[in-house]
């Protein structure tokens, strides 16, 4: 089992394993039936199958709760000579399962909690949303 938190691989770990899975029993049934043109056929639906789960997982699984998000987020750098401003793409933790176009809530790094709305899936990396709203951070409490 690969072990990273990366979601093209483990599409690829369940195609793999499900492709796998088809094969054997493609195999299987040609050993009890022994027509070649079914084992090829059944092969090839299975390689289709597999392929379709690797395509449409995504879409069909939507975001869970602790699912990476990207969040674009607007960054400024201050330094004696110059200012300068950037977009940053920043991972955010979801707190709540949702689906492409819903809006819910997210955790950024730093603790604070906002509302993302769901952008796309990703085919390759990470789900990507649009940050609606974002509590203000807490800063350090002076006690007085």
């Amino acid at each position: 089992m690969i072990s990273s938190n990366n979601p093209v691989f483990k599409r690829l770990e369940l195609s793999l394993f499900l492709f796998i899975l088809l094969l054997i029993f493609s195999l299987s049934l040609y050993a009890i039936v022994a027509d070649e043109l079914l084992m090829w056929r059944s092969i090839a639906i299975g390689f289709g199958v597999s392929l379709s789960v690797f395509l449409f997982y995504p879409t069909i699984r939507g975001i869970k709760v602790g699912d990476i998000i990207m969040v674009p987020i607007w960054k400024e750098i201050e330094t004696p000579f110059m200012e300068e401003s950037y977009v940053d793409s920043v991972p955010a933790m979801a707190m709540e399962p949702g689906r492409k176009n819903h809006v819910i809530e997210v955790q950024l790094g730093d603790g604070t909690r906002g509302l993302v709305k769901v952008l796309h899936y990703g085919f390759i990396s990470f789900p990507e949303g649009r940050l609606i709203e974002v509590e203000k951070p807490l800063r350090e409490i002076q006690v007085i």
